[in-house]
């Protein structure tokens, strides 16, 4: 028996694709094991040089900052450039507060507040109607279509 236009015709011809799909599904897995594994040597190999880089980098410019602390020490202005690199100050300023606490004390003006739908919540109370329209819980029309939707669930043997 012949495949017309691609498409499964029979049962017998559903099973040849579900036992196709099972092992291509299979072949996959193992290839992603195979992957994990590549990934996992690679990783023992890249991680412990990575790590030694990253404390050296921190020793490095630990002492570079030392060093640059104690000339602005002696000179405010200070700032050192070179073809490997510049090394100079920038001044933040960090503060410490409660948004809990302020938000009683401020202007509103200084207060957000946010208007958000909490569709799942909504879409709990909304009746849907044969031709697809809803209706909300005091009768209105709202803007809101319902498209109904099959979904074809395939799982082969062994598929979690």
């Amino acid at each position: 028996m012949e495949v017309q236009d691609g498409r499964i015709q029979n049962e017998a011809e559903l099973h040849k694709k579900l036992y196709r799909l099972r092992k291509l599904k299979e072949e996959q897995e193992r290839a992603d094991e195979q992957r994990e594994r590549e990934l996992a040597d690679t990783a023992a190999w890249y991680q412990p040089e990575t790590d030694r880089r990253s404390t050296e980098i921190a020793d490095v410019e630990a002492l570079i900052s030392d060093f640059y602390m104690r000339q602005y020490e002696e000179n405010p202005y200070y700032k050192f450039k070179s073809r490997n690199g510049i090394v100079s100050k920038r001044t933040s300023n960090h503060y410490d507060h409660d948004d809990k606490q302020l938000v009683d004390l401020v202007d509103d003006k200084f207060v957000k507040t946010t208007k958000k739908l909490d569709w799942a919540k909504y879409k709990a109370t909304l009746t849907v109607l044969d031709d697809g329209r809803c209706v909300d819980e005091n009768g209105e029309l709202v803007p809101v279509t319902v498209q109904q939707q099959v979904k074809v669930m395939i799982k082969t043997t062994g598929e979690k």
